[in-house]
């Protein structure tokens, strides 16, 4: 063989052995970027399933965040309400422990004949020594603080309410109130405190739950008053717990029956003149507010000693207020008659008009 032909089967082996290695490096190279690519994948997977979870991880804090969000409103919202109602029920308590204290205050004037001081000073004063009890009591079980102040008591317009003002300062948490609070303490079904003051002197005056049995104790009040036919007096009867006469206008009770169903019912009436419930409480049977009055009633006469002269026709005027202060006469009037009796009361001219009686006459 001639050397050039060997140099040229050299020259091919070479080339094909640098072919073969140049398709084994890019061989090697197509799997190396196969496996980057595997790796930029795996990668990618794995950056996107990190990317997930940080996603629903701040998603799911986000909602738990909104779920104790509502839970925390929905929870103040119960307390703010729960408040509210304390206080609301507070404040209506007000007047149930102010009647209360009236009642008291009333009940001991009567039995010890001993008029109130200064009625208003005392209802104050008593009423807080209540609310604070009770302002004791919510902050030991409602964990509540509560502080109160008994501004005023006091007449207001309508004389069968008294009217309480009440400075109320409360705080719980995050939660406060601060008002001040106006109470009308109703005074119906409570006692008259005034014709057992009146008649102190001679304590003779007894009741029965709804009427004033007088005895000879209005009689000596009148008498050491200096007065004319005191013995008008003797064993009247009066009233003896607040009750509205409903018979409005007054008027009325000039028709038919209606001034007996008034006295039978011990009904009180409205009055410019009368006293209203804490001068009654202080035994003032007069005063500047605007207040009330009932009648006194004398005992009722046979109707034979009534014809027959036996029985003096005039006497002092039967509204309480007249009889314990103004002190001033007035004629008898029948206004029922029944099983040979009459009943009747003294009345003067004004008060027939006021209540329609000026022409009433069942004689």
């Amino acid at each position: 063989m001639k050397s050039a032909d060997k140099i040229k089967i050299k020259i091919n082996k070479k080339n094909k052995n640098k072919g073969n290695e140049n398709k084994k490096n890019k061989k090697d190279k197509i799997k190396e970027i196969n496996n980057i690519i595997k790796n930029q994948n795996g990668y990618v997977f794995t950056g996107l399933t990190a990317i997930m979870i940080v996603s629903f991880m701040i998603i799911a804090i986000l909602m738990l965040n909104v779920v104790i969000e509502l839970n925390k409103n929905s929870s103040d919202s119960i307390d703010s309400n729960s408040f509210n109602y304390l206080i609301e029920d507070y404040n209506k308590n007000i007047a149930i422990l102010g009647r209360t204290t009236i009642e008291k205050i009333t009940n001991e004037t009567i039995n010890s004949y001993t008029p109130a001081y200064d009625a208003s000073d005392m209802i104050e004063k008593e009423l807080e020594e209540k609310l604070n009890e009770v302002n004791e009591e919510l902050m030991e079980n409602q964990a509540i603080n509560i502080e109160t102040d008994v501004l005023s008591v006091y007449n207001g317009e309508d004389p069968y309410h008294i009217n309480v003002k009440t400075l109320v300062i409360a705080k719980k948490g995050n939660f406060s109130y601060n008002n001040v609070v106006e109470s009308k303490i109703a005074i119906d079904g409570l006692k008259d405190p005034l014709p057992f003051l009146m008649c102190r002197n001679n304590p003779t005056l007894t009741e029965n739950g709804t009427k004033i049995a007088y005895g000879n104790s209005l009689k000596s009040y009148l008498d050491d008053c200096g007065l004319d036919n005191a013995d008008g007096y003797l064993n009247a009867s009066s009233p003896l717990i607040i009750k509205k006469c409903p018979y409005d206008p007054y008027e009325n009770h000039g028709y038919g029956h209606t001034m007996k169903n008034c006295i039978d019912n011990s009904y009180y009436h409205e009055s410019a003149d009368g006293s209203c419930y804490l001068c009654r409480l202080e035994g003032k049977c007069g005063c500047g507010h605007y207040g009330l009055e009932t009648f006194i009633i004398p005992n009722k006469i046979a109707i034979e000693d009534y014809n027959n002269g036996n029985f003096k026709d005039k006497g002092i005027s039967a509204s309480d207020h007249v009889i314990f202060n103004e002190q001033y006469p007035g004629n008898s009037l029948v206004f029922y008659k029944n099983n040979g009796f009459y009943e009747f009361l003294f009345l003067d001219d004004s008060h027939r008009a006021k209540y329609g009686l000026s022409d009433l006459s069942v004689v």
